[in-house]
């Protein structure tokens, strides 16, 4: 990873970066496979919002987050994010932004997770 990405103060987390893919389990059903959790450096998870949804089946919270990370990460639509604990899907593509500053380029993405 970038040392000069990793200078800004605001990009103090180090989160596990879990790749998945689609395949079959140990007893041959279709699922996500999670491949061993990277450890990624200089990175933030900011919140962004939240919804619940109250049905007479169940109480569901969905939350968003804000994830910044280092350019080369490599990060997929598909992979999970683990910060303080918790777990949280990528949802949709996450960007990367290029610069002629190393400092500005950076992976970007937006984080859901389920509650309920």
């Amino acid at each position: 990873m970038s040392e000069v990405f990793g200078q800004s103060p605001l990009l103090d987390q180090t989160v596990q970066h879990i790749a998945r893919h689609y395949g079959e389990d140990e007893r041959g059903n279709d699922a996500w496979i999670e491949d061993a959790p990277v450890e990624v450096a200089d990175c933030s998870v900011q919140p962004l919002d939240s919804a619940e949804y109250l049905t007479s089946a169940s109480d569901r919270i969905v939350s968003r987050w804000q994830f910044f990370g280092p350019p080369g990460m490599g990060l997929k639509a598909t992979d999970l994010i683990e910060v303080d604990g918790e777990k949280y899907e990528v949802d949709g593509k996450p960007g990367l932004t290029r610069s002629v500053s190393p400092f500005l380029a950076h992976t970007t993405a937006i984080l859901k997770e389920f509650t309920g």
